[in-house]
């Protein structure tokens, strides 16, 4: 069988818990109508919508009904545009259908004071017509404590059994929100694409103590990808290597301009971890199982 016909095998029946649809903040490819319809031309089981404005759980609920032949899920990003770390709209995130919590991305205080501002410097972003602050969030308060409104977002997350993802909070911080997610009992937490060089670089000791406390660490296409190539396939199998692949958890990330689509990104990504001499029933634990494990599917 040629590499075409494993990695068709392999797409098919997967899930992407990480897709950036339109409409949004930032320009994108196409909207969830389009990237449900090529999930399913490429065999996608299912795929998971994250949008940085907020909710996707109830785009996720309107799509289903339109596109047949592949599941689409949705969940909620803790930025400013749904209050932060908000207890009201993960509550309501999770009655809409909600299968992930991201914590803040680009207004966590840590990505803001990377990138000077809550964007990207990769990504031009139309100036706000309203002249708001832009302080970054912090799930950590002055003394260093996990702040109330955060360990109620956990506690709902617990009660209502579905996935924590870490987005893009400082190393310290996500060390610390994982330790307390597991503690109180949370057992789907997912460390948002680890290989967001720009962000922070994780040693693979430091990634097995965070899979210790029962995290997931996050692979995705996007950084492997030409136009926003930050980390090599190689480095990619070996992280996997360190840690296990039934700790891992492939996604795309896609969705962005001048990128492939997400479900020809996963495509090429399947095939650059085969050429990098990955088996092929370990990329099926990590695109199928592991997603299966965290979406509560069963």
């Amino acid at each position: 069988m040629n590499k075409t016909d494993i990695v068709n095998r392999i797409l098919t029946g997967s899930i992407d818990c990480h897709v950036h649809a339109g409409p949004g903040i930032f320009s994108r490819t196409g909207d969830a109508i389009n990237f449900a319809k090529q999930a399913k031309a490429y065999g996608i089981r299912g795929i998971v919508l994250k949008n940085h404005q907020g909710i996707t759980s109830d785009t996720a609920t309107l799509v289903n009904k339109m596109v047949s032949g592949v599941d689409v899920y949705g969940g909620v990003v803790l930025n400013r545009y749904v209050g932060g770390i908000n207890p009201y709209a993960v509550e309501i995130a999770i009655r809409l259908g909600a299968k992930i919590v991201w914590m803040p991305t680009q207004w966590a205080k840590h990505h803001a004071d990377t990138f000077g501002a809550a964007q990207y410097k990769h990504m031009k972003q139309t100036k706000s017509v309203v002249d708001l602050p832009m302080k970054g969030i912090s799930i950590l308060d002055e003394k260093g404590e996990i702040t109330p409104e955060t360990k109620q977002v956990l506690q709902i997350i617990k009660e209502a059994d579905v996935a924590l993802a870490t987005s893009h909070l400082t190393k310290e911080e996500i060390k610390i929100l994982v330790k307390e997610a597991n503690k109180i009992g949370i057992n789907k937490i997912i460390i948002t694409h680890i290989t967001f060089t720009e962000l922070w670089e994780w040693s693979i000791q430091e990634q097995r103590e965070l899979v210790d406390m029962g995290a997931t660490i996050e692979h995705v296409a996007v950084y492997c990808m030409e136009n926003r190539y930050l980390v090599s396939p190689k480095e990619v199998v070996e992280m996997i290597d360190g840690v296990g692949y039934k700790n891992v958890l492939i996604g795309s990330d896609c969705g962005q301009l001048h990128l492939p689509t997400p479900p020809e990104a996963l495509r090429l990504f399947v095939g650059m971890l085969l050429d990098e001499g990955m088996e092929e029933y370990k990329i099926h634990y990590m695109m199928k199982d592991n997603p299966i494990r965290l979406l509560g599917l069963g």
